[in-house]
Parts: structure tokens; C-alpha cells; sequence
């Protein structure tokens, strides 16, 4: 999992026509050599020059696409993207990962231990995902740099020290730029006891007054169907970020994740690394309402930086028998226009208090509006740029005696012109005359599930007292409503995937 060099270079007109920053390193080079097996096989790495032309080559940022270029452009060069193979005078370089961010093309070589001559696959090379990361956190470390920057600019000079510290020798070892920079300026502290191992991740302690934030942010997702033999969707989920300033090498956290006795129970949780143990108890879809399942404990030791503790979801089961928002879409018409009837009424639960409301209605399958005629009893109600989409923007606040709001419209639609693509207004659910609305909101200081971080519950190891702060951000939600009664709930779009990478599931 080594790098044999890596390098940055400006997009073209965005700095010098040069390489910025390049490191090549030797120790590498030399197992590439001997994995090579033989000196015709092994090419290595050119000058900065020639680095710098062959990936604009390659990226088709020298010569546009439009010329066909046989080595770039042939039928026979297989396509792997983000990796390319870089064509110089001494032979061909191959995997060179190519990352673009704030402006700059950020490249590295990853070290192949099979050999190149066979090409293995490249999840069978680990240099490839190490790589990446590696990239990434430089594009972190650097930043954006002003237009025009040369080689002399300070943070290029201090990128050759983050590489020496991040990755010596061409291995990357703690690669995050927070825990680097640390290590870098932090100086050894008298207080430290020598019976404690000073941890990698943390290479330095505060020196502040101690503190603790938590917050949970949460988002719920659900469709109505306005149709009895329907059951309405919901699926709710969140996240709690955790910004830790304690005192001591390694404190401890102890923490409980609470939501109320009548809510369903938090069924899975995805932890940080840095969780020491969480509260594993197997929860059962037809649960039982009890204090044990209304909590879940969680014990780590946090780093430096800010970071997301877990995430979380809750069991479907009765979670879309109060929605914060409910509503009725009613529609009559034809392809060339329709009568709409809609009411959104808020939960009397809810907080009557939104960053922005808003319902969107999409006309797709058939002709531009032409024509609409609104009376909403609040809000204002607008039509999109490319007139495929209505909007009604109810504002901050609903109408405190009901917290009811209608929308009342006829709407025209024109030919639908041959012209246009209708590849980009096609949407495979508006067959015929089915039609649906988006509700989009966010609330502040409010949670579906009732989520909370019970304060009392929170227990920190350090030697010494810290402030505990913890809070509900605002928080999106999405409630969609389908106006068809031959829909299975299956349509609804599946919730957005959580990624695993850095973390482990406790269930």
C-alpha cells in the first residue's frame, strides 16, 4: 500500500503551465523496479515536464476531443476512470489516479506489487484506495489556492512537510490533515503522565477549557397515498455529530440516545471507529413500548475534530401515524388542463416555526403551462423558468386558529413541442393523467422520532468537569403525495444509502 510518486498541476488557464508540487519517492521506486522482474518492464517516473503533458493528454485538455487522437481515443483502450494510463517516451505508466478539486489536478502512482505486466484488477491493488484518500486529504490540506500560484506559494512548501509526516516513505500512515497539523505544531506537554501512551490519532491535548457539543440531525422521508387501501410510507433516520474539547490523552465519553416511551425504538446503529462499545440489544420489529428500548448507550473516546458519532434509524412501525405535515391533492382534467385542489394541514405537535415550506408540483409527459390561474388562501404561488413546475411557497408560518392552508387552481397546458427533448421532461410515474406534489421543509429545534441526547446520562472520564452542550439543529424533511390508487408503496424512491467505509454496524 505504497505510492511510488505524486503531484499537482493546475487546470490550464487556472496557473502556470507547470507542475506545481511533485514528489517522488525513491524507496518506492526501487520495489517497483524489483517487481517489475526485469529492466524492460519497468518504466519509471519522467520529469515534470513530461508529467505534466501526458495528463493533459490523456484528460484531453491539450488537444480537444473533437480531434481523434488513436491512443487516447481508440476502441481498443479500455476506460477506467479516475485511472488513466499516462503514454511517455520510456513506455506507458500505469494505474495513475487523477482527482480534479478546487482548480488543480491532484495525481499520484500507486505502487503495484503484482506487476504490470499481467495489469491485475484493481481492486486486487490496495495502492489504488489508498491513493485516493491520500488525494483527497492533500486537496483538504492545500485548499484553494489563489489564481496564478507558483511553486513558491506557502502551503505547496507545506505540503512537502504534510507528506513526510502523513506518508513517509511513500506509505501513508495518519493521513487526516487535522491530526497532522496537530502533530506538527503541538509541543510536548509537562502534564502528560508517562504511564500513558500518547494515541497517534490525537497527538496533542487541549488546552482550553473543556467542552462537549452534541447535536442530532434528523430527516424523515415519507409518502401519502390519500387511498385507504394504501398505507402511507415513512422512513426516518439522523446522524449525531459530536465536537469534543477535553482534557486528558485518552478521555472517555459515556452517552445515552433517548426518544420518548410512545415512539418506536432506534433500531440500528452505525458508529464511529473511535466507539469503544454501544448498546448491541437486538430490537424486534413488533416491539413493545418499555424503558429498555427507549435508550441507547454509547461509549468512545473522541478525537480532536469535529465528527459524526452515528448514525441512526428508527422502525418503521407507527412512525406515519403523526406526520409533522399532512395533505390531499386532488386533480381533474385532461392533457390540456386541470382543475387542482390541495390542503396541507401541520401537526399540532410541531413547532409552527419553518426556515422555508414549500410544495412543487411537476407537470411532466405533456406541453409547458400555458396558463395558470391560483388562489391560495397563503403563500404565493409561482411557475418554473422552464414552465414544467408549479410552486407554492407557504412561507414561514401556518395560520395559527387552523393550521390548514389551500391551494385552489386551473391550469392550461400547450402542445407538447417535437422540438424539445422529451427525454428531459419524462417521468415515469406521470403516465397518463397521474400526477404527484413534493412537500420541502425544515424545522429548527424539532425531531419526528423525539431523538434526543439525554444530558443527564452524559458521563466524561478526563479528571476534571466539562460543559455538555447539545441540541437539534434544523433538520430536512420530504413528504411526498401521490395522487394514483394503483400504486404500490414499493414506488416510493428508497432512502439514500449510508456509507460504510469508515464505519462499523452495531444492531
Amino acid at each position: 500500500m505504497s505510492l511510488r510518486a505524486v503531484w499537482v498541476q493546475p487546470l490550464p488557464g487556472n496557473g502556470p503551465d507547470s507542475v506545481l508540487f511533485s514528489r517522488v519517492f525513491s524507496t518506492v521506486e526501487r520495489r517497483a523496479k524489483i517487481y517489475s522482474g526485469d529492466s524492460e518492464n519497468y518504466v519509471r517516473v519522467p520529469e515534470e515536464g513530461v508529467l505534466y503533458d501526458a495528463v493533459l493528454n490523456v484528460l484531453g485538455l491539450k488537444h480537444p476531443y473533437e480531434v481523434f487522437i488513436e491512443k487516447r481515443d481508440s476502441c481498443d483502450k479500455e476506460q477506467q476512470t479516475p485511472i488513466f494510463e499516462l503514454t511517455t517516451k520510456e513506455g506507458k505508466l500505469w494505474p495513475v489516479f487523477i482527482i480534479e478539486k478546487f482548480g488543480l489536478l491532484y495525481c499520484c502512482l500507486p505502487l503495484v506489487e503484482q506487476g504490470c505486466q499481467a495489469r491485475p484488477p484493481l481492486i486486487e491493488i490496495p495502492g489504488i484506495s489508498v491513493g485516493f484518500s491520500l488525494l483527497l486529504c492533500m486537496a483538504e490540506f492545500l485548499g484553494s489556492l489563489p489564481k496564478g500560484a507558483d511553486q513558491n506559494h506557502r502551503r505547496l512548501q507545506d505540503l512537502h512537510t504534510y507528506l513526510s509526516q502523513a506518508a513517509p516513505f511513500g506509505t501513508p500512515l495518519d493521513i487526516n490533515p487535522t491530526t497532522v497539523r496537530a502533530t506538527l505544531t503541538s509541543k510536548p506537554s509537562a502534564q502528560v503522565s508517562t504511564h500513558n501512551k500518547q494515541p497517534a490519532w490525537k497527538p496533542s491535548t487541549v488546552k482550553t477549557k473543556p467542552q462537549l457539543y452534541v447535536t442530532v440531525s434528523e430527516h424523515a422521508r415519507a409518502v401519502m397515498y390519500g387511498n385507504p387501501q394504501l398505507q402511507d410510507v415513512c422512513n426516518v433516520y439522523g446522524s449525531i455529530s459530536c465536537k469534543a474539547e477535553l482534557e486528558g490523552i485518552i478521555p472517555e465519553v459515556t452517552l445515552n440516545l433517548s426518544v420518548p416511551q410512545d415512539s418506536p425504538p432506534i433500531d440500528n446503529l452505525i458508529v464511529h471507529p473511535c466507539v469503544q462499545a454501544a448498546d448491541t440489544q437486538f430490537v424486534n420489529t413488533g416491539y413493545k413500548s418499555n424503558a429498555s428500548l427507549t435508550q441507547r448507550k454509547v461509549r468512545f473516546t473522541p478525537p480532536s475534530e469535529m465528527f459524526i458519532l452515528c448514525h441512526y434509524t428508527m422502525s418503521d412501525a407507527d412512525t406515519n401515524q403523526s406526520l409533522p405535515i399532512t395533505a390531499s391533492y386532488q386533480m381533474k382534467g385532461n392533457e390540456q388542463e386541470a382543475n387542482l385542489m390541495i390542503k396541507v394541514k401541520l401537526n399540532k405537535r410541531v413547532r409552527n416555526w419553518f426556515e422555508y415550506c414549500e410544495v412543487q408540483l411537476p407537470f411532466y409527459n405533456r406541453g409547458p403551462v400555458s396558463d395558470i390561474d391560483a388562489t391560495p388562501s397563503h403563500g404565493t404561488v409561482i411557475l418554473s423558468s422552464d414552465r414544467r413546475r408549479v410552486g407554492w411557497d407557504i412561507g414561514q408560518r401556518f395560520p395559527s386558529k387552523t393550521l390548514e392552508v389551500t391551494l385552489q387552481a386551473k391550469i392550461r397546458f400547450a402542445e407538447a413541442s417535437r422540438k424539445h427533448d422529451t427525454s428531459v421532461y419524462e417521468d415515469p410515474f406521470c403516465h397518463g393523467i397521474n400526477a404527484y406534489l413534493l412537500i420541502y421543509f425544515k424545522i429548527a429545534d424539532y425531531t419526528h422520532s423525539g431523538c434526543t441526547i439525554d444530558q443527564r446520562s452524559v458521563q466524561i472520564h478526563t479528571g476534571g468537569k466539562a460543559k455538555v452542550t447539545s441540541g437539534r439543529p434544523k433538520r430536512i424533511l420530504l413528504l411526498d403525495l401521490l395522487q394514483d390508487s394503483r400504486l404500490h408503496p414499493q414506488w416510493m424512491h428508497h432512502r439514500p444509502k449510508i456509507s460504510t467505509n469508515t464505519y462499523r454496524r452495531e444492531s
